[in-house]
C-alpha cells in the first residue's frame, strides 16, 4: 500500500500511526506542535513541514485536528492539502467537526478531482485497530480508502456508510452528546456521593459487581478515573467535549429541534471549564459540581 498522510499527531493521530506503520504501511506526517512531531518521528514516521508538502507524498491523507477552523486551514491554508495535492487524492477528516465545514471542503476540492470524506473515529484511541467509523461521501472515495479503514477497524462489519458527505459527522455529534451526558450525570452522583460521606470507588464498584444496568465502558472509565483521581493524561478533555457538544447543540438548532438535557449537559460541562479544568480528562467535571456546594 502506497504512504499514509496523517495531519495531527496527537493522541488520536499518533496511535492511528502506530498501528498503520504495524501493519506494514508507510506514513508521512505533519503536526504544528513540535514535540507532537518529534514523538511521530521518534515512532518511525516521515514528519513533514507542511501540509502541501505531506500532500505530495500520500495519495489517502487523514485528518485529526481540533476543530472546524483547524480543518478549513489544514485543507484550504497557503501551504495546505489543496496546494500540494494531485488529482485522485482522498482526504479523510477522522476529526469532529460540524457537518457543514466538511460539505464546503469537498466542494472546495471537488474541481480539482480531490475527494473529502468524513470519517469520524468511534472508539478511544488505544482502542486503535477495532475502531469503527460512520462514513459521510461518495461510494467511489470510501471505496479507495476502505482497505486502510479496515486496518483501524479490523472489519469491513465496523464500517458504516451512513450517505453523502456530512453525514457520518451528524452521527458523531449525536454520539458524543450521548458520552457527555453520561459524563455529566457521573459527575453529579460522584459529587453527591463525596458530598454525603460515601465512597466514590465504592460507588463504581458496586455498579461494576453487579452489572448494572447503569453501567457503560464510559461509565466505569470516567467513575475508576475519579476514584483513582487521574485526570492529568486525558483520553478525552472537558474542552474537547464543550467543543463537541456546542457542535451538536448547533446542529439541533439549525434544524429546528433544540434540545433540553443537551442544553444541561452543555452546562455542566461549560462550568467545569470556567473554573479552570478545561485541558484534564472530562472525568474532573465531578469537582466543578461539588465546589457548588462547598461554603
Amino acid at each position: 500500500m502506497d504512504t499514509v498522510g496523517i495531519i495531527g499527531l496527537g493522541v488520536m493521530g499518533g496511535h492511528c500511526a502506530g498501528k498503520l506503520m504495524e501493519s506494514g504501511i508507510a506514513v508521512a506526517g505533519y503536526d504544528p506542535y513540535p514535540p507532537a512531531a518529534k514523538r511521530a518521528a521518534d515512532a518511525g514516521v516521515s514528519v513533514c513541514d507542511a501540509p502541501a508538502e505531506l500532500a505530495r507524498r500520500a495519495r489517502i491523507i487523514l485528518l485529526f485536528v481540533p476543530g472546524p477552523a483547524d480543518t478549513e486551514k489544514a485543507v484550504l491554508g497557503g501551504d495546505g492539502i489543496a496546494a500540494g495535492a494531485s488529482a485522485g487524492t482522498v482526504v479523510v477528516n477522522m476529526s469532529t467537526v460540524d457537518p457543514g465545514v466538511n460539505i464546503r471542503m469537498g466542494e472546495r476540492l471537488a474541481p480539482k478531482d480531490i475527494a473529502f470524506v468524513d470519517a469520524p473515529v468511534m472508539g478511544s484511541p488505544s482502542g486503535v485497530g477495532s475502531w469503527a467509523f460512520a462514513l459521510g461521501g461518495s461510494d467511489e472515495a470510501i471505496a479507495q480508502i476502505k482497505d486502510v479503514l479496515v486496518v483501524l477497524s479490523g472489519s469491513e462489519e465496523k464500517l458504516f456508510h451512513i450517505g453523502p458527505l456530512g453525514h457520518g459527522n451528524k452521527l458523531k455529534l449525536l454520539n458524543n452528546m450521548m458520552l457527555g451526558a453520561i459524563n455529566a450525570c457521573a459527575a453529579e452522583t460522584m459529587a453527591l456521593a463525596e458530598h454525603m460521606g460515601l465512597s466514590q470507588k465504592t460507588l463504581i464498584d458496586v455498579a461494576v459487581a453487579a452489572n448494572a444496568r447503569v453501567l457503560s465502558n464510559a461509565y466505569k472509565e470516567i467513575g475508576n478515573r475519579i476514584a483513582e483521581g487521574r485526570y492529568d493524561e486525558p483520553t478525552f478533555t472537558v474542552d474537547m467535549l464543550v467543543k463537541d457538544n456546542r457542535l451538536c447543540l448547533d446542529m439541533a438548532k439549525a434544524y429546528g429541534a433544540p434540545l433540553v438535557l443537551g442544553a444541561a449537559v452543555d452546562y455542566v460541562h461549560r462550568m467545569a471549564q470556567v473554573q479552570g479544568y478545561g485541558p484534564k480528562d472530562h472525568a474532573v467535571s465531578w469537582k466543578a459540581v461539588a465546589r457548588n456546594w462547598k461554603g
